[in-house]
């Protein structure tokens, strides 16, 4: 049985809820707020105390890039992970794109208009505003970030670009970048997100 521990509106959750239900594999879910993770049980899952956690049997897995690694060599090997050596380094350059530009951009910000959460906001901008045309241009010329098909790259980078507008960003003024999100919503089997459009 899989356990996934997470929280309905977290972006990082929810990049391995995608993977989860695109792969049609049945999980269970355990909510865990933020009193739940300061708790000592769930610091000996997880010395970090973040989610997601993904937990299989023996297994146990943080961070939300190293669990879609994990499914896409498990259950999609060379097709979401990389065929050969370029796609791979492609597809790890959008993981590290989404754990850096988009994590401390637009997923802060995201984090500071949704929730509330005190952030470098001068430095959120930043980085946001380097980092968009970055990816708006790279869309506008290519469906998917890797290859002719969806990856983890896809899934790892799309969230907190979906959820923009929960962080005072009009995909409108992106438009690849909304057709991209809109796209990944229509795929079979996609589970929907409060802010996500067309989910």
């Amino acid at each position: 049985m899989i356990l996934l521990y997470a929280t309905p509106l977290s972006g990082n959750a929810h990049k391995v809820r995608m993977a989860l239900a695109l792969l049609g594999l049945p999980w269970t879910e355990q909510p865990t707020d933020a009193a739940a993770r300061g708790s000592d049980a769930f610091a000996a899952i997880n010395p970090m105390r973040q989610i997601p956690v993904y937990a299989e049997g023996a297994l146990c897995l943080r961070d939300s890039q190293a669990i879609l690694a994990y499914l896409a060599a498990r259950h999609r090997p060379g097709e979401w992970d990389g065929e050969g050596a370029e796609e791979r380094g492609a597809i790890a350059l959008w993981l590290s794109h989404a754990a850096n530009e988009i994590a401390n951009g637009p997923a802060a910000l995201r984090l500071a208009r949704r929730f509330g959460a005190a952030i470098a906001e001068d430095q959120a901008q930043a980085v946001t505003a380097r980092f968009l045309p970055v990816i708006e241009a790279h869309l506008a010329q290519h469906r998917w970030l890797v290859g002719d098909r969806m990856t983890i790259a896809d899934l790892a980078a799309s969230p907190y670009l979906a959820l923009a507008g929960e962080a005072d960003i009009d995909l409108a003024d992106w438009p690849a970048i909304g057709e991209w999100t809109r796209r990944i919503a229509a795929l079979p089997g996609f589970p929907a997100m409060p802010g996500w459009p067309g989910s």
